[in-house]
């Protein structure tokens, strides 16, 4: 006897308009490889990134550059020293403080970070067996003390003055959640 299986029609396949998912579009494809093919084949985010950037260059030059330039505390680790002395030359460049510089650089390089360090999902939390902490609310009129149960430790508790809240609100309250 042969076994007998079952399986659903074949789906007929439509033929699908328009560019695959993902694909980008043809304008924004060629606008990409014009803007790299007149500016030396480098991308905005390349020419942002060879500006304010630190390469291995710029860290060998950097104590001799920071003699030239003429600043002040050259004890700083070279790749800070380094990025000291691209703001100073940027803000030599386009007559600007060095802390303004620095902001414009620190801005570029801020820009550049999504595309290097990609933010990751959170991940999810394993909550753990744990007891609750609960409430305990006690009256007592006036003049009298609250004697707590002998399992209860008297620091973890705050005690309200009597008349501390509004009585007249509570009784508002209760009568408009008990029918």
């Amino acid at each position: 006897m042969q076994e007998l299986t079952l399986t659903s029609p074949p789906e007929a396949t439509k033929p699908r308009r328009g560019r695959p998912p993902g694909a980008r579009n043809k304008r924004t494809e060629d606008l990409a490889k014009y803007v790299a093919a007149t500016y030396g084949g480098m991308t905005p985010g390349q020419q942002s990134a060879a500006m304010c950037m630190v390469s291995p260059k710029d860290l060998k030059a950097a104590r001799r550059l920071a003699r030239e330039l003429q600043i002040v505390d050259i004890d700083l680790s070279p790749l800070m020293l380094a990025m000291v002395v691209k703001a100073k030359q940027l803000s030599r460049a386009i007559g600007c403080s060095t802390a303004e510089a620095w902001v414009i650089l620190s801005k570029e390089r801020s820009e550049l970070m999504p595309y290097v360090h990609q933010r990751r999902a959170i991940a999810p939390v394993e909550v753990q067996d744990a007891p609750l902490p609960g409430v305990l609310v006690m009256e007592a009129a006036p003049g009298q003390d609250i004697e707590l149960p002998g399992d209860f430790d008297d620091d973890a508790f705050e005690v309200a003055p009597a008349g501390s809240h509004d009585d007249a609100q509570d009784a508002d309250f209760d009568q408009e959640t008990i029918p």
